[in-house]
Parts: structure tokens; sequence; C-alpha cells
């Protein structure tokens, strides 16, 4: 649970750096971003997963920052450790032997989602993207981009959030009384990867349920321990909701003491 909690953190540090690059507002300190990204991440059971991203521009915008601003910074980090996570994930795939006969086609998959970090990265490419949407929804959208500094030192925590999150893999493993090798290793981190964040992506199912499982099974059931594979996800569900629920409490403690929240305070 701890590297879970570990994860979760480099997480909000990597959008405390993200806000805090906008100089048209009042810096948050880290623990209001804690409260601030985790209370709002609860969201994600909630099918549609697009209320976590509500709260925050409801409250942000309260505090004088652009609702634009932070639509533009969570679809970064957003974006960021989804490709964080297929890459690496699909990387450790390729290396899997149940999955030699699909290497080419993760390889170009690799390759699709390098693309796409590096057009990330290009402002010009991005200044062009949203001058077109302007000009289909007739709005004029300004806002300050991120510099690719930036974008790579949060890139960095959600590398280390990944790798803390496939620790927190092989800590399970060992918790429910299976052993670990170099080949289970790999088999678990794919499956942290990959699952979570396909789970993610399935919009309809709160919080991944059933898909994030669904997923790590298939890959798990590779490792030949059908018993491993079943009571790994369900295991990984429970203390999911269990860090969700502490990083909740936590969220709404800080809260609750700081002013920053205030309605009053703007």
């Amino acid at each position: 649970m701890f590297m879970m909690i570990a994860n979760y953190l480099c997480t909000t540090l990597s959008w405390h750096i993200g806000i805090n690059y906008f100089d048209n507002h009042k810096k948050l300190k880290f623990m209001q971003s804690i409260a601030l990204v985790n209370i709002s991440q609860l969201g994600k059971y909630i099918p549609g997963k697009l209320w976590s991203y509500m709260i925050q521009i409801y409250w942000l915008a309260s505090k004088g920052i652009p609702k634009t601003t932070v639509l533009y910074l969570n679809i970064v980090t957003t974006l960021l450790p989804i490709l964080v996570s297929l890459l690496i994930g699909s990387l450790l795939l390729m290396l899997l032997p149940n999955w030699y006969h699909m290497k080419t086609e993760i390889l170009m998959f690799i390759g699709l989602l390098l693309v796409i970090n590096l057009v990330l990265f290009n402002k010009n490419f991005l200044k062009s993207f949203i001058g077109i949407i302007s000009k289909i929804t007739r709005q004029k959208i300004s806002f300050y981009q991120l510099s690719t500094r930036r974008i790579i030192s949060m890139q960095l925590f959600y590398i280390a959030g990944a790798f803390f999150w496939a620790l927190a893999g092989c800590f399970i493993s060992l918790s429910i009384g299976f052993s670990l090798d170099s080949l289970k290793i790999l088999f678990i981190s794919s499956a942290m990867l990959l699952g979570d964040v396909i789970g993610f992506l399935i919009l309809i199912a709160p919080g991944g349920l059933g898909v994030r499982e669904g997923t790590m099974f298939l890959i798990l059931k590779g490792t030949g321990i059908i018993q491993f594979a079943l009571i790994f996800p369900i295991v990984m569900r429970l203390l999911c909701i269990v860090t969700d629920l502490i990083m909740g409490i936590v969220s709404v403690l800080i809260i609750s003491r700081s002013k920053y929240f205030s309605r009053n305070n703007n």
C-alpha cells in the first residue's frame, strides 16, 4: 500500500509542477495539491470519469485560474501517465514468452506512442491544433503553454510513479504467498501498468472495475498459475479502494484546515 501511496504522490507532484508553472494565480502548496488532486480523483468511480476534471475546474476557476488553463493542464496530465504506462507496459509485454508472436505489432504500437509523445512536446503543433478547435467552436481559446522542459520534468515523475506502481504489484504478490522471479516480475509489472491504463480508458467502467481485472488476468495467466492470475487482481482492487479512501480522507482534512479552499478566499 505504501508503494501505491508513493505512486499517488508522484502523480500529484507532477500535477503540482504543472499548475505552478502558470504565474497568473497564487502558487499552490504541495499539500493543497494533494488535497485537490486526490479528492477529485474519487470521481473516477462515477461512470464517465469526467467528474474529477469538473471538480478541479470549479475550484481553481474560483481562484482566478482560467478554465482553459485547467483544462489544458488536465489534458497534459492525463496523456502523460497514459503514454508512460503504455510505453513501459508494452515494452515489458514484448519480453514475455506468451507475447513473442505479437512482437511486430507491439513494436508498431510503441512507435506510435513515441510519435504521440513527441507531438505532445511540440508547442507549434499544439498551437495549430488549438487554432483549429477555436475556429470550429468560434470561440477564442487562449492560455499559457507548458514549456518542453516542464513537461519532461513532469514525465519523469510519472515514470517514477510507474516504478512504484509496479513495485506495489511485486509486494502484493509476496503478501498473498506467491514467490517472485525475474519472469514473474515482468508479468506483474506489465499487468499493473497496462491493466491500470486500459481500465482508465474504458470510460463507462467506474474506476475501471472489471476491465482492469480482466486485463491483468489475461496477462498474468501466462505465468501458468491460474490461482495467482485470479487472486492478484482482486487483492489489487481491494488495496486500491483502501488507498483511495485513505488519500480521500487526508484530502478532506487538508481542505478543512486550508484557507485556500475557503469560498471567501480568492
